[in-house]
């Protein structure tokens, strides 16, 4: 199910003009076994072994062509790779994950899907969250060209980038900061390579044992203390 929040539009600085916006997630994931499941359950002859043969086919050829920078229509829409990120000046070259240069994806529905999921689409609207709660939205780790690697597995002593909003704190609370813990306590990270508000890098300490660890963000933005929870854990290695 797709569920929505109502949040403070961070672009917008007259609260009289769509001073807030919607933030949605999806509560389910469909991954690539259920999805050749339900394939062969589709009133098709084809099994399931069948349907992740096409599937590993079609992945093969979609990349193919993406990495040959075509844009490729699929069944209900298009795909692209895109180039994003800025440089010094207009000599200067796109090289993907040095800096801010980004290579990513954009996708296009095509009308007749996106007319069939309106029809159709499930969702629930989520009570509004307070205006100075902070939340993480995604954690990266971090490499040395500064690109980031989603899997979270990171060597102590390395960072982590947490994205976010409302992610400032006071370092000298103790109470506040990035927390990282697992069955054998809760750690205080002390060493930052930056702390933002969206963004906060952190950096593993080297005599974290390794592990698997939940980690979260404490922040007090007035008299109430906050904390900012992911889903995802980090393994330490």
């Amino acid at each position: 199910m797709l569920t929505i929040k109502t949040v403070k539009n961070p672009l917008v600085t007259d609260s009289k003009k769509d001073g807030f916006c919607f933030r949605s997630s999806c509560s389910q994931n469909l991954d690539i076994n259920r999805l050749a499941e339900e394939m062969a359950d589709y009133n098709s002859s084809f099994t399931v072994a069948d349907n992740k043969g096409m599937l590993s086919v079609l992945d093969t050829i979609v990349v193919k062509y993406l990495s040959k920078g075509y844009n490729v229509e699929l069944p209900f829409g298009f795909i692209r790779a895109n180039a994003t990120g800025t440089c010094p000046d207009i000599q200067s070259g796109f090289v993907p994950g040095s800096g801010n240069n980004q290579l990513g994806f954009l996708f296009s529905a095509s009308e007749e899907t996106l007319s069939r999921v309106k029809s159709k689409i499930e969702y629930r609207q989520l009570p509004p969250d307070i205006t100075s709660e902070a939340k993480i939205y995604r954690v990266g780790v971090l490499q040395k060209d500064a690109s980031e690697n989603f899997n979270l597995t990171v060597t102590a002593g390395n960072a982590v980038r947490i994205h976010g909003r409302n992610l400032s704190f006071d370092i000298d609370d103790s109470q506040q900061g990035v927390f990282l813990e697992n069955e054998s306590g809760t750690f205080r990270l002390e060493t930052y390579n930056r702390r933002g508000t969206n963004i906060v890098e952190v950096v593993v300490p080297p005599e974290l044992a390794a592990g698997k660890y939940s980690m979260s963000v404490v922040t007090k933005p007035g008299n109430t203390y906050f904390t900012a929870t992911t889903d995802s854990e980090i393994t330490v290695s």
